[in-house]
């Protein structure tokens, strides 16, 4: 079923089941945690904002999923195939860290044992980020001030039922965000500006998961014909809804069922991007792998994604196919997560 949600409402009834299921272009539903029918142990909450080019990049994140909570800064290296992270851990938070409850306001702030994390958005939508980890790479440290803007119009909004009545998710998928600020790493200082094909995305997500979840999530932003092109590809749980949508020039075309294909044994061949209404036809050539994941014995995470370049086409709500060349440099990442959390 592919309902698009078009009025206000609150996200969960009184039971602290969804009061709708669905996909919208803005997060038209308010979540209240203290309407989530779910243990504390079971809800999940975090802000994760990555922002790259084809040659660095940095990841900004927040949150809260009951056992462990942290604020998290990873700096990429794509031509040398290198993922740092950096931050402190909180174990047991249940809702401590303060997570806002909407994706459009609140300020989230972190400033404990030298390490700040700090993200204010305006009424406007910018989100303005200041952080500092001084224990960074082995104590040479990274610091730095980036504004994001946001897009010209839509995003992809879900609401999403599992199995069991009293678990779900709702996120919200923002490309295109633009990118303008520095990082200063050590002694050198890196730039993040449209005009070295800087761009930002948000994955907000507030829910209650099962202990065991998968999913594959793919993002890409850039310029496509001298237009804004993203794409977010995003499935491995809850049939409801589709979470899938090629953004073009501000406006989002909802995919039904979109899938990729790829190589676990050689995450460096292309991976293949398809969909059940022939919409879709793209290739991510991978130029680095990342992988990694934690095990704390209750709280297990595996990960595989790469970083590359995407070329092929995909067609639009009117019919236009919008053609994706090598000489767009359309840059992006696909990922696999298998999560017992």
């Amino acid at each position: 079923m592919q309902r698009e949600i078009t009025s206000s409402g609150e996200l969960l009834d009184a039971r602290g089941r969804l009061a709708a299921v669905g996909w919208a272009r803005k997060p038209l539903l308010k979540y209240d945690r203290g309407r989530v029918a779910a243990s504390a142990l079971r809800i999940k909450e975090w802000d994760y904002y990555e922002i790259v080019n084809p040659d660095y990049g940095i990841a900004l994140l927040a949150y809260d999923i009951g056992y462990q909570g942290r604020v998290v800064v990873k700096w990429m290296d794509f031509h040398l195939g290198t993922f740092e992270e950096n931050g402190p851990t909180l174990w047991f938070p249940r809702g401590a860290m303060g997570l806002p409850p909407g994706s459009e306001t609140g300020d989230i702030v972190f400033d404990r044992g030298g390490v700040r994390w700090a993200c204010r958005r305006s009424p406007e939508g910018e989100r303005a980020f200041e952080f500092s980890f001084p224990g960074f790479r082995s104590g040479a440290g990274i610091s730095g001030e980036i504004e994001l803007a946001p897009p010209r119009g839509d995003s992809i909004v879900n609401a999403i039922p599992f199995g069991r009545p009293d678990r779900f998710v709702y996120a919200q998928k923002i490309n295109c965000m633009v990118p303008q600020g520095r990082v200063k790493l050590g002694g050198e200082a890196y730039a993040f500006t449209a005009d070295n094909h800087s761009h930002g995305c948000l994955d907000w997500s507030r829910a209650a998961f099962p202990y065991h979840s998968e999913w594959r999530w793919c993002t890409v932003s850039g310029m496509v014909g001298g237009l804004p092109f993203g794409l977010n590809i995003d499935y491995g749980f809850g049939t409801e809804s589709s979470k899938s949508m090629v953004f073009h020039d501000g406006v989002g075309h909802h995919l039904d069922e979109a899938t990729y294909a790829f190589d676990r044994a050689d995450p460096m061949k292309p991976w293949v991007f398809s969909d059940n209404e022939a919409r879709v036809e793209l290739a991510l050539k991978p130029v680095c792998v990342e992988g990694g994941g934690t095990n704390y014995l209750v709280l297990r995470t595996s990960l595989l994604k790469v970083y590359g370049f995407f070329t092929g086409r995909v067609r639009l709500d009117d019919g236009r196919w919008i053609e994706v060349k090598e000489s767009d440099r359309l840059f992006g990442s696909a990922e696999a997560v298998v999560n017992d959390w």
